[in-house]
């Protein structure tokens, strides 16, 4: 028997073994559904040669329906020695569900149960599988709604978007996924089938379930979510903005903040890429930057935070451009057409990287990482996605037009590695809200620093085999201490 053979009859082996330990599981070993859930959308992946696919398939994807299953999964792979890697939906872009071949793919869609809304208390429990899109249509139904709105709302489970720490474009009002969450149903890499605390707020200890969100499946596998959510917005008010430069724009989403004004969306486009909007609206971009605000809620309390808003944006050299610009951008905030269409040549790419900083960088950053990746990059532009009292989020997107895939792949690594570093060097963050994955996992030693051991330890107590998502998060990868 030659070695390929021997390999396919250790496989089988094993494959009908887990079947045996975990029967009511779906296994699935066909090439077609394992090369599916090889990747996410990582542009990189898209690439991929076929060899390259090969040292990424995993032996099987094994479909679960609750926490029973993932458990029996977790403690079979535990004995086995056997990596596994959570799947949720797939509409990552930074590789977080990319490994190296020889794992097991826990695949999560079969986790989409009816979410159990608490009226009393506002909250919704939902299985991690369930598409956001598809959770905040039956909230809505029930007169609620969970404001948290990424791009990827309709694409994204439940699951993932907590595991990835991710951020809606609503974050200005309402904050992020962490800031919903209240409870969290784990399964732990030793099979344990965990419920953290549930309640509005506690003060015994460090939060159990945040240790987990952004944990991107190398802790555990969160099946299920308990969220807060909100009545249905009574009104909903939109506005453009048009400044002369990236920094009066900046100034005045400053002076609005600081005002203690909240609107629910701040986002400000740069002169390149502000031009799409101006165009749909009918109005002469005459190179000028865009904010868009939207104020949302009862309905006297968000026209009286508009025309607050308005007054700042006015002293300060703005020209309300009324309500089309902003009704725009919220009618097409959900398409990324772009993003398929950027990547669709053979050697082409198109990939946006978003990161944050404080308002002392904000500006500089701006343009130091455009004029650094503009050697590498065909195009490239940027928009201010997130603010706080404290900073904000930009959001750079950029295309390659390869010559060839090692000419492609060579200059969309360049732009990554000049961004990253950029940002480091500034202060910054090198992720607001796609999270590690396979992109950034290099570069969290460079982040966290010393304090990377402290992940690294916690990963070291709750899965010492290393079986979940293995090599993720740069946990291999910290400093000695002191260093």
């Amino acid at each position: 028997m030659n070695s390929q053979a021997a390999v396919k009859t250790d496989t089988d082996s094993l494959i009908n073994a887990l079947r045996k330990h975990a029967p009511r599981c779906v296994i699935d070993s066909s090439l077609e559904t394992r090369k599916a859930r090889a990747h996410d959308r990582w542009p990189i992946a898209a690439k991929w040669s076929e060899e390259e696919m090969n040292n990424h398939t995993p032996l099987a994807v094994v479909r679960v329906g609750s926490a029973r299953d993932v458990s029996q999964v977790l403690t079979f792979a535990g004995a086995h020695h056997i990596p596994v890697v959570p799947f949720g939906a797939g509409s990552g872009v930074v590789g977080g569900v990319v490994n190296q071949r020889g794992y097991l793919c826990i695949d999560l869609s079969g986790l989409n149960g009816k979410p159990e809304l608490d009226a009393e208390n506002g909250e919704v429990t939902v299985p991690s599988g369930v598409l956001g899109g598809d959770l905040e249509k039956i909230l809505n139904e029930a007169g609620r709604r969970l404001p948290h709105y990424p791009q990827s709302l309709a694409l994204a489970s439940i699951g993932g978007l907590v595991a990835t720490r991710s951020s809606g474009t609503f974050s200005s009002k309402y904050g992020n996924i962490e800031n919903f969450v209240t409870s969290l149903e784990v399964v732990l890499p030793d099979g344990a089938i965990i419920h953290t605390q549930r309640s509005p707020r506690s003060s015994t200890g460090p939060s159990v379930a945040q240790m987990f969100v952004g944990s991107e499946g190398t802790l555990g596998i969160i099946t299920a979510v308990t969220l807060r959510t909100l009545p249905l917005a009574t009104s909903q008010l939109f506005r453009g903005v048009a400044f002369e430069g990236v920094g009066p724009g900046l100034n005045a989403v400053r002076q609005v903040l600081d005002s203690g004004l909240m609107p629910a969306v701040i986002r400000l486009y740069d002169e390149k890429e502000a031009v799409h909007i101006f165009e749909k609206s009918g109005i002469e971009p005459a190179h000028r930057t865009l904010l868009v605000l939207a104020f949302d809620g009862n309905p006297a309390v968000a026209a009286a935070e508009q025309a607050e808003s308005l007054k700042i944006t006015a002293a300060l050299g703005g020209e309300d451009l009324g309500s089309k610009p902003g009704e725009i951008w919220e009618k097409t905030r959900y398409d990324a057409g772009w993003l398929d269409r950027g990547n669709a040549g053979e050697f082409d790419f198109a990939d946006a990287i978003e990161i944050a900083a404080g308002w002392h960088t904000l500006e500089a950053l701006h343009d130091k990482v455009l004029n650094a990746i503009s050697p590498y990059a065909d195009n490239a532009f940027a928009h201010y996605s997130h603010f706080y009292s404290n900073g904000g989020a930009i959001y750079f997107i950029f295309f390659i037009v390869g010559k060839n895939k090692q000419d492609a792949e060579s200059r969309f690594n360049q732009v990554w590695d000049i961004t990253m570093r950029t940002v480091l060097e500034h202060g910054g963050s090198i992720s607001h809200h796609h999270g590690v994955g396979e992109a950034r996992k290099h570069w969290m030693v460079r982040e966290h620093g010393d304090s990377l051991r402290v992940l690294a330890k916690l990963k070291q107590a709750l899965d010492p085999r290393a079986i979940l998502s293995p090599g993720k998060m740069g946990f291999d990868e910290q400093p000695e201490a002191g260093k």
